[in-house]
């Protein structure tokens, strides 16, 4: 399983990928009815997209009238590739950045959109910790009023909690979308779209509770590394008896973690540990309008 958080399979996966786009999870028109519900000026609305690799997305989106659109990825190689192929769209722009550290304005952004990069850093190293660090930029760098738009394979059990911590202030809208296909029985069979507006008070709450907030997932996260170490150990200590019970107990222990996996891919219970991706990360040829009016509203948190 590819570490979808770590920087060298993003390098590795766009280094000879030069004539090819890839859209994760939806593409532009199955999400047009949805931006333009947010009333984001086309003239003089400020649009990041965050973690924008070889999508057609902002491209589709350019040519709809929205121009005024920065595009970050933490891959030199996309960010090499998207430049030239994007020459005749000047006013959109292309730049190697890490979306735990953006280097933009506080309040200057009227619309954030994730495609999907949460759910990859939710597959890497230190998961919960970098989730929270790219929510705090992000709200940093959003105007009050503005959005952070999240589209993601996560149902909201596995990613409200990322959105409604001591250090956040948003109110949150959540819609779904059907796909056009479940590979496997028992898969969710909706992709999700959390509409996150910054909210008055926000840049103050992030100042006081962030440290915090980065303290306590550290100390959980050790915790956890504790409770896996311990398992393993009791795992190895009951194997070894001879070499037969040993090898029998390797290949139960295979067995194991692997339905652990598989777990994880469903239900993605365990992705603060990077254990699985989704399936449908496979390429979905959307048809041209999949929402006919069928989008509802899951939750409004406040």
């Amino acid at each position: 399983m590819p570490n979808y958080g770590d920087v060298s399979y993003w390098e590795e996966r766009y280094k000879n990928d030069e004539y090819s786009t890839f859209d994760w999870l939806e593409n532009y028109s199955t999400l047009k009815e949805i931006i333009s519900n947010l009333n984001i000026s086309k003239e003089t609305g400020k649009i990041l997209n965050l973690g924008c690799g070889n999508s057609e997305f902002p491209e589709n989106m350019y040519d709809d009238g929205y121009h005024n659109i920065k595009n970050i990825d933490i891959s030199h190689n996309v960010i090499n590739l998207m430049i030239p192929r994007n020459k005749d769209r000047p006013e959109m722009t292309y730049e190697v950045m890490d979306v735990r550290d953006l280097k933009y304005e506080s309040n200057s952004f009227d619309l954030a959109i994730d495609k999907s990069t949460i759910d990859a850093l939710l597959c890497g190293d230190n998961a919960f910790i970098n989730v929270a660090k790219m929510i705090k930029e992000v709200q940093r760098v959003l105007k009050v009023g503005g959005y952070y738009m999240i589209i993601s394979y996560g149902a909201p059990d596995y990613r409200v909690c990322h959105l409604k911590r001591k250090f956040e202030k948003f109110k949150i809208e959540i819609l779904k979308i059907e796909k056009d296909f479940v590979e496997e029985e028992g898969y969710d069979k909706h992709h999700y779209i959390y509409l996150c507006q910054k909210l008055e008070g926000a840049d103050e709450v992030s100042q006081k509770f962030f440290d915090q907030t980065i303290k306590e997932l550290i100390e959980q996260q050790k915790i956890e590394e504790e409770e896996e170490d311990q398992d393993d150990d009791e795992n190895e200590s009951k194997d070894g008896k001879n070499a037969k019970n040993e090898n029998e107990n390797v290949n139960t222990n295979s067995k194991s973690n692997s339905g652990l996996l598989n777990k994880n891919e469903k239900i993605c219970k365990q992705d603060n540990l990077g254990t699985g991706i989704k399936t449908e990360f496979n390429k979905i040829d959307k048809k041209e309008n999949l929402l006919n009016g069928e989008n509802k509203i899951i939750s409004d948190f406040m």
